[in-house]
């Protein structure tokens, strides 16, 4: 009767009720999946290397016995209701009060934790504060009130509507500065929904919580008060799962190795110990878990291996979050101007002009009139720039200043302000100077050989743009076409997908030239089969740009198998062999009328695995006389075997070309679209008989014949 009774109790306390905790973080990353499949291999391979670094920090911290040291976050909190006011300060400061008790392991109920759970007791030292500035630097309280006209915001896509001021929400503050917490009224009885740190963008990431969960106070409701629902989803934003695995069995796991295994989630109030069909023996299963269903009061406590793990996510994938200023108030000086930002130049820069534009900013109490704007090269020549005006507190005004002609190499700019209405005394130095580096380089000559076998990487007139600060190309030691090194780009290491790196070549002048032609080799391997369901791979594409940038022309673009240089899946790094490596050729000359250029080698990262180049050439030919003046030539004129049509420009109004012989029969055709790399056609005749032929060229709006012979 007693084993009866216990199972009861268990099945009362595991089955959902309309009331009852319902959190929507990992639903949304199953979304989020489904709309991007190459995200599952990404987030299985992070999983593991967590789980791998949480278990070798665990072993570090027994033997050194370390505690975590204080980081503190900034929070902001953005309220997005009909009626925003409903949510008050103190309530906010009541949920910021509320994490940083739970996140140092000094609740006042950290006595309730049973006796069985006490020794896995974690600390992780997080703290959280309101933030004291914006990301345009000014003042604020860290509670941002947004009027909305939403009655509820769905919880589709992590609530992505409530994240964007266009779907009625309110905007991401920087992400990388911020923990952004929006808190509105979820609709579906969520109580709250985050962001794991892959997967989504950077204006989605965050936290959101339904305003009757949140805070300890207010409009905060029972028993949801204790402000555990916020604990709860930001251990999901330093990566912590649920502790049952999100699975109704006992095969998934939480990824933690000191919280028991359970087979579903626990709501209400239950007594220590409970059991399930996954930990039979007591203490059971961890309902008291901060990652659990459990209400609020019986939520109590982080183990040592989420701590590990949270703060594994924070130094890494969150790292930008401990080195913010956003917590440091801002202290208004009588005068104080600053230098906010170097618009341009930045990184390279294709003409030897520059014309820098900068962002100055009063960050005084009175109106900034009158303030002198110093700016210099590397250690050249100070200029000055008087500048005049009228700016209100913390407002600010785009300058530019005048133009100057850097010499080749790399620079730095360094711009800084003085004398603030006529004062001699800055009230704020430490604000007033930026720099920006940049470089320069003269065009690159014809023909191009580049086989990166420099220690300079990248080679001069060279740059890489790695967007997203993670990996990028690189030079690599491990393996070439020829000579001892290549380049590498390492997708198998990658911890999202459709992540974009760029190399971009010199700019090159094509005046004067009649047709360029960019040759490389590479290798690249796979992470999953060929033969399997993936759909979604990496992808080498290369482009060019006649605007520095601003543009792209797309010439090039393969992925999966065409781009394989090794079929066979490789799940650890790829390197490839002597054999391994396949040379491609494409005719730049289509764009050489846009005027200077610069090639660009995109890598499109699926997290599959590792992509090099070597030996880059750019290289152009002369173009015969006849087919200059002609626009076309079809030879050898009588043909033996191969016929070959070759065009000047790529046709575009081409719709087919049909070769007929003298009875009127079509012997051979190829639609306009088959045209080559080299603006050829080619046709194979080698089995049609001798004698006169017909090649008819079908335009769109005209028909083109021209008279041929065979002969053998």
């Amino acid at each position: 009767m007693r084993n009866f009774t216990l199972l009861i109790l268990a099945v009362l306390y595991v089955i959902p009720a309309l009331a009852q905790r319902k959190c929507g973080t990992e639903e949304a990353m199953q979304q989020l999946i489904a709309s991007n499949p190459a995200l599952q291999k990404v987030r299985e391979r992070k999983e593991a290397r967590l789980q791998e670094m949480t278990r070798s920090v665990k072993q570090s911290r027994a033997q050194m016995r370390t505690i975590y040291p204080t980081v503190t976050i900034p929070v902001v909190v953005h309220i997005v209701m009909r009626n925003p006011s409903q949510v008050t300060d103190e309530q906010v400061q009541s949920q910021i009060d509320a994490l940083n008790r739970d996140y140092a392991a000094a609740a006042p109920d950290i006595s309730n934790i049973p006796a069985a759970w006490q020794p896995l007791l974690g600390q992780s030292n997080i703290q959280f504060c309101l933030a004291q500035r914006t990301p345009d630097d000014n003042p604020t309280n860290g509670i941002n009130r947004v009027t909305t006209t939403r009655t509820s915001f769905s919880s589709a896509n992590s609530a992505a509507a409530v994240k964007h001021a266009a779907t009625g929400g309110a905007d991401v503050w920087n992400s990388d500065n911020y923990l952004n917490i929006w808190v509105c009224n979820l609709a579906e009885n969520y109580l709250g929904i985050a962001t794991f740190p892959q997967g989504y963008p950077a204006d989605e990431q965050g936290v959101v919580i339904t305003y009757t969960a949140f805070g300890t106070t207010g409009s905060a409701v029972s028993p949801y008060n204790v402000g555990r629902t916020t604990v709860h989803e930001v251990g999901h934003f330093f990566s912590l799962r649920h502790i049952w695995g999100d699975e109704s069995g006992c095969a998934a796991d939480d990824g933690i190795d000191d919280t028991p295994l359970q087979g579903n989630y626990t709501y209400n109030c239950p007594p220590f110990p409970l059991t399930d069909r996954c930990t039979v023996d007591s203490p059971g299963i961890m309902f008291n878990n901060f990652m659990d269903y459990s209400d609020d009061a019986c939520m109590l406590l982080f183990t040592s291996d989420q701590v590990d793990r949270m703060r594994l996510t924070l130094e890494n994938d969150r790292s930008s979050l401990m080195f913010s200023e956003a917590c440091l108030p801002l202290n208004l000086q009588e005068n104080d101007a600053s230098i906010m930002n170097i618009l341009t130049p930045y990184n390279q820069i294709c003409e030897n002009n520059i014309l820098p534009r900068v962002v100055l900013k009063n960050q005084g109490k009175n109106p900034l009139t009158s303030v002198k704007i110093y700016y210099v090269v590397d250690e050249g020549t100070t200029l000055s720039y008087d500048w005049t005006g009228n700016l209100a507190a913390l407002k600010s005004d785009t300058v530019d200043l005048a133009s100057s002609v850097p010499g080749e190499g790399l620079h730095l700019l360094k711009v800084y302000t003085g004398s603030p209405n006529n004062n001699p005394i800055d009230g704020e130095p430490s604000n007033d100077t930026a720099w920006s580096p940049f470089q320069y380089y003269a065009d690159a000559t014809f023909p191009l050989l580049e086989g990166f076998e420099g220690n300079t990487f990248p080679p001069a007139g060279w740059e890489i743009k790695n967007y997203d600060n993670s990996y990028s190309w690189e030079l690599s030691s491990d393996a070439a076409k020829s000579g001892t090194k290549s380049i590498v780009i390492h997708n198998l290491a990658y911890n999202t997908n459709e992540a974009v790196d760029d190399m971009l070549s010199p700019v090159f002048d094509p005046t004067g030239k009649d047709s360029v032609f960019l040759f490389f080799d590479v290798a690249a391997a796979a992470y999953s089969s060929l033969n399997g369901t993936n759909t979604t791979w990496d992808s080498l594409q290369i482009l060019t740009t006649s605007d520095c940038g601003n543009t792209f022309d797309s010439l090039y673009k393969k992925g999966g198998s065409s781009l394989l240089t090794r079929r066979v899946p490789v799940t650890t790094e790829f390197v490839p062999t002597a054999s391994e490596w396949r040379r491609d050729s494409i005719n730049l000359t289509p764009i050489i009328k846009k005027g200077p250029f610069r090639v660009v080698f995109r890598n499109i990262s699926n997290a599959e695995n590792n992509i090099y180049l070597d030996n880059i050439n750019i290289v152009t030919k002369n173009t015969l006389p006849y087919l200059k003046e002609k626009g076309l030539v079809i030879g050898p004129v009588p043909t033996s075997n191969q016929l070959y049509i070759t065009f000047l420009e790529i046709p575009n109004d081409l719709e087919w070309i049909g070769i007929y012989n003298t009875l009127g029969q079509l012997v051979a055709k190829q639609p306009g679209s088959s045209i080559n790399n080299s603006n050829r056609f080619i046709f194979d005749l080698v089995n049609e008989p001798n004698g006169i032929y017909f090649v008819k060229l079908i335009y769109r709006n005209n028909v083109k014949t021209i008279k041929i012979t065979k002969v053998n």
